[in-house]
């Protein structure tokens, strides 16, 4: 009798449980902002460059400002000052050749595409702005 008593109560709530209904096949989807057809092929070269250099340009800065911390830290210790001043012209150095790098690819990426290239017009890109576009 029991399992008659707690067997009622189940099979009542089951029974009044509300039907669900779904929703509706008129569903309006609108076509996303943009489309792929948008992308120009030789953007992709140009993009790949500016965020190599982005990324040279950071951890150039990163290895400077590393240096220079070497240099208050050191103590007057003459190695430990000729250990952070290495690591500064370094840094400088590698500056100064992922800047180079960066100007050689865009001209032989502007002379591959058939794009103008002009040194006074020459983008720096930036984390946001990757292509300069």
């Amino acid at each position: 009798m029991r399992k008659v008593i707690g067997f009622i109560p189940g099979l009542i709530s089951l029974m009044s449980a509300p039907a669900a209904f779904a929703q509706g096949t008129n569903i309006a989807i609108s076509p996303p902002q943009g489309s792929i057809g948008d992308v120009d092929i030789s953007k992709i070269p140009q993009f790949i460059v500016g965020l190599l250099f982005v990324i040279g340009v950071v951890i150039a800065i990163a290895f400077l400002i590393y240096g220079g911390i070497k240099w208050i830290l050191s103590g007057g210790d003459k190695a430990a000052v000729e250990s952070a001043r290495n690591h500064i012209v370094a840094a400088i150095v590698g500056l100064i050749i992922v800047v180079g790098a960066f100007v050689i690819l865009n001209l032989v990426i502007r002379i591959i595409t058939g794009q103008p290239f002009d040194l006074n017009n020459l983008c720096i890109p930036s984390l946001t702005n990757p292509t300069c576009q």
